[in-house]
């Protein structure tokens, strides 16, 4: 679909399976479960979201997925599936993996960051986009690089450390910046120390990757979080500043973890309303 002159494509990059209380955190289980119903063990339905966008004669990655490095236990553990979904849309496309100019991902997490990095002939780890600009808060890379006890597990630095191996592909930002024309991205903290949703624009037209920020439908209600979020209150903060600009400026959200319609609008009455052309 067209927002402007800015071209748009959602993909899912895999399919998987995670804890519904990783991802409710304090939300009572009678409560989060209307919405997404888990399976005997506890597991829901979840998705990595990605847009690839064409802005300015540029083609644009945002967030790349879990990607296909996991070992044979652990993508049995998330139930994963589809783990090829990014590189197959981009075939799909007609775009070559170096054709690339741009990736930005919401944070390091190994479920946003994993596609940055695939295992090559020999088994090396290479770089799935070898041409293309990748855009990091300083923030993250540091926290990913030293995370705390609670948030290791969560960081896989061969997802991310092969970029500056030789490469030199990364460009640290500090804060919100236009990083490209049509490409903004905010600071937003709060379940990461160097989170960041993604903007892209064409004049009054605005589409945002939210990352972890608003990942499912459910967490379109402001209270509702993760538990893996290191500071909610700064993270509660950011999200309802998010919705109240993307509600009064009809700004396209695409909900990074979201299965089923994950891109669309927020209603004047709060509700949601999924953009077909992106479902």
């Amino acid at each position: 679909m067209f927002l402007g002159d800015l071209e748009l494509h959602l993909l899912i990059a895999s399919h998987w399976k995670a804890d519904g209380g990783l991802m409710f955190g304090v939300v009572p289980k009678v409560m989060w479960e209307k919405h997404k119903p888990p399976d005997g063990n506890n597991l829901i339905d979840c998705a990595c979201v990605c847009v690839i966008a064409r802005i300015n004669g540029r083609v644009i990655v945002c967030e790349t997925g879990i990607g296909t490095k996991l070992s044979e236990k652990r993508a049995q553990q998330v139930v994963l599936r589809e783990p090829e979904g990014l590189l197959h849309a981009l075939h799909r496309l007609g775009i070559r993996p170096d054709e690339v100019d741009a990736v930005v991902t919401t944070h390091l997490h190994w479920d946003h960051a994993g596609g940055l990095t695939r295992r090559g002939e020999g088994g090396s780890f290479e770089l799935t986009f070898p041409k293309a600009r990748h855009f990091i808060q300083n923030s993250e890379w540091d926290f990913a690089l030293h995370p705390d006890v609670r948030s290791d597990s969560a960081y896989i630095p061969d997802d991310f450390t092969p970029l500056l191996d030789g490469h030199k592909l990364v460009e640290f930002i500090d804060g919100s910046a236009e990083v490209l024309p049509g490409v903004e991205v905010r600071h937003v903290g709060g379940h990461t120390p160097g989170s960041q949703v993604v903007m892209l624009r064409s004049g009054e037209f605005a589409c945002v990757v939210t990352g972890d920020v608003v990942g499912m439908t459910p967490h379109l209600r402001v209270p509702w979080t993760m538990s893996a979020d290191l500071d909610a209150l700064q993270l509660l903060e950011e999200k309802a500043r998010l919705l109240d600009e993307a509600q009064k400026h009809r700004w396209l959200l695409v909900l990074s973890h979201e299965a089923d319609q994950p891109a669309g609008y927020i209603e004047t009455d709060g509700r949601w309303r999924p953009e077909p052309r992106l479902s």
